[in-house]
């Protein structure tokens, strides 16, 4: 645009360099026409003719001027008409450029405003993101919750089970030491397997179990068993160990019943 208005700034200034041009050629027509008129004076009056008047001297000059203005103008016009050409395409040029400048403008606005709506839409998928992570979390967390509570389920499952199981144990040896008793009669009890059985059975009862249910192993609260056709001292023997047993085997189906 700059570039453009200077192209036309320095063709006014050209117009002015034109007209000065033209009027020192106008002054030195009107010199050799009046230096003609002075030689057709001459040529007149050599020949025995009148001289010419003043008035025809100035009219003759005057025509001469006019005719020499014309021919000044004419070919200042037909210079005149490719600057006027090249001004018109140069104002055409502008006009376009201005268009498209006009058009690009529009373009860029046109753009800002789809950017501002992304912005906006990219703000409100943020938000959206936003909770859709908070609530996974959320999930996630409860999830961690769920996982650790089978997990201490299924250990408290597993620790009852190896609690059956030993306490299956422990009444099988209970059940042998019984059975040792009632076959023998005529021997001495096996105390000595008995005193081991309740101790173990009692040390394990304190690292597993309450300190209730030790107490009911040591003080059972079963009704006592007697076994007839036995000395006094095996049945009191056999029955003191069946009746821990049977405790043992209570406290088994306190653990499958919580289960």
């Amino acid at each position: 645009m700059i570039k453009i208005e200077g192209l036309l700034t320095l063709t006014v200034g050209e117009r002015f360099a034109d007209l000065g041009q033209f009027t020192w050629q106008a002054l030195v027509f009107l010199l050799i026409g009046g230096i003609m008129m002075m030689l057709i004076d001459w040529t007149v009056r050599r020949f025995g003719h009148d001289k010419v008047s003043h008035a025809q001297y100035m009219t003759a000059l005057a025509l001469s001027g006019l005719l020499g203005l014309f021919l000044l103008w004419e070919e200042s016009y037909r210079n005149f008409q490719p600057l006027k050409t090249h001004n018109e395409l140069l104002l055409a040029e502008v006009a376009s450029l201005r268009e498209e400048l006009k058009a690009k403008d529009q373009n860029v606005e046109i753009l800002e405003r789809r950017f501002d709506k992304f912005t906006a839409q990219l703000t409100e998928v943020g938000k959206d993101t936003g909770k859709t992570v908070h609530a996974l979390q959320e999930k996630l967390k409860e999830r961690e919750n769920q996982i650790a509570s089978l997990q201490n389920q299924l250990h408290e499952k597993i620790k009852k089970a190896a609690l059956r199981n030993q306490l299956a144990q422990l009444r099988v040896e209970g059940n042998r030491i019984i059975d040792k008793a009632l076959s023998t009669p005529t021997s001495r009890p096996p105390s000595d397997e008995r005193k081991q059985w309740f101790t173990s059975t009692i040390q394990y009862l304190q690292q597993n179990m309450d300190a209730g249910h030790v107490e009911e192993f040591r003080n059972p609260l079963t009704p006592t068993v007697h076994f007839d056709g036995l000395p006094a001292s095996h049945d009191v023997f056999a029955s003191d160990v069946e009746s821990r047993v049977r405790v043992l085997q209570r406290f088994s189906d306190e653990l499958r019943e919580a289960n």
